[in-house]
């Protein structure tokens, strides 16, 4: 299987070169508990839940941030953006209440926020990018708030241009976020190949912009946007199990286009 030249390769971030999977999250919240516990006063309580029930309510409620925030049978009429950190702390808020606790939703959201720069990278992310950067400029096209994306550097990497859904002010799928990445890069749609983790937030919305995709399939359970019902789904140009695949993609591609 191989894919045509192109002029730019443009990434997803978490879950693609970085992890985000359920078992992370599981980490995340059981943290910031035991933070929360050391942080209130003598005498005074400390979250009396199970990490993963907090974890498994807040999700619940931040899934349905995902199905809301955009519309696409007519994007720019979705609801209006709101960063992961907004919908976050509403969600946490909104957990809290419902499990009777006494806490900050803010500064969980916050930490939450923190915790993504800090999430470690695939094996795989670092050879892959090394061997693409003589092969195209490469670019990021991540659904995250700015902090997020400081991952970036703290794994050492840098990209030719790099948009995030707070910069975009719209989400993947939306049509949006993919002319975001167009706009930042100067690169005609056709000629990019962006490469994923989600059917429908990046595959589906990379061919649905005009581009070409590549998903890679991960084995862990990924935070992902659940595509609405009965969706049907446009395909990837390619699946990949590493990303230490693509390069090979790329070699016969550019090898047909200069014969």
């Amino acid at each position: 299987m191989s894919i045509d030249a192109v002029d730019l390769i443009a990434f997803d971030v978490y879950g693609t070169l970085v992890r985000n999977d359920y078992a992370a999250w599981d980490e995340t919240i059981a943290q910031l508990v035991r933070e929360h516990s050391l942080s209130v006063k003598p005498h005074a309580l400390g979250l009396s839940v199970e990490p993963r029930i907090l974890h498994r309510e807040w999700n619940a409620r931040e899934s349905q941030f995902r199905r809301q925030r955009t519309n696409m049978d007519d994007p720019e009429r979705s609801p209006p953006f709101r960063t992961y950190f907004e919908a976050w702390r509403d969600a946490f808020e909104d957990t809290f209440e419902a499990l009777g606790l006494s806490a900050d939703p803010a500064a969980f959201s916050r930490r939450c926020v923190e915790r993504m720069a800090e999430m470690p990278p695939f094996p795989d992310a670092a050879p892959a990018l090394e061997a693409l950067a003589p092969i195209a400029p490469l670019a990021v096209l991540s659904n995250a708030d700015n902090p997020f994306l400081d991952v970036l550097a703290r794994c050492g990497w840098r990209f030719d241009a790099v948009v995030s859904s707070e910069s975009a002010r719209a989400y993947k799928p939306d049509p949006r976020a993919f002319a975001a990445l167009v706009r930042a890069t100067g690169v005609a749609p056709e000629r990019i190949l962006y490469v994923g983790d989600s059917p429908y937030d990046d595959a589906h919305g990379a061919k649905l912009a005009g581009m070409r995709a590549v998903l890679i399939r991960r084995e862990q359970t990924t935070m992902r946007t659940p595509p609405p019902d009965g969706e049907a789904l446009l395909a990837p140009d390619a699946v990949v199990e590493s990303l230490t695949e693509l390069p090979a993609l790329l070699a016969v591609a550019l090898e047909r286009s200069a014969r």
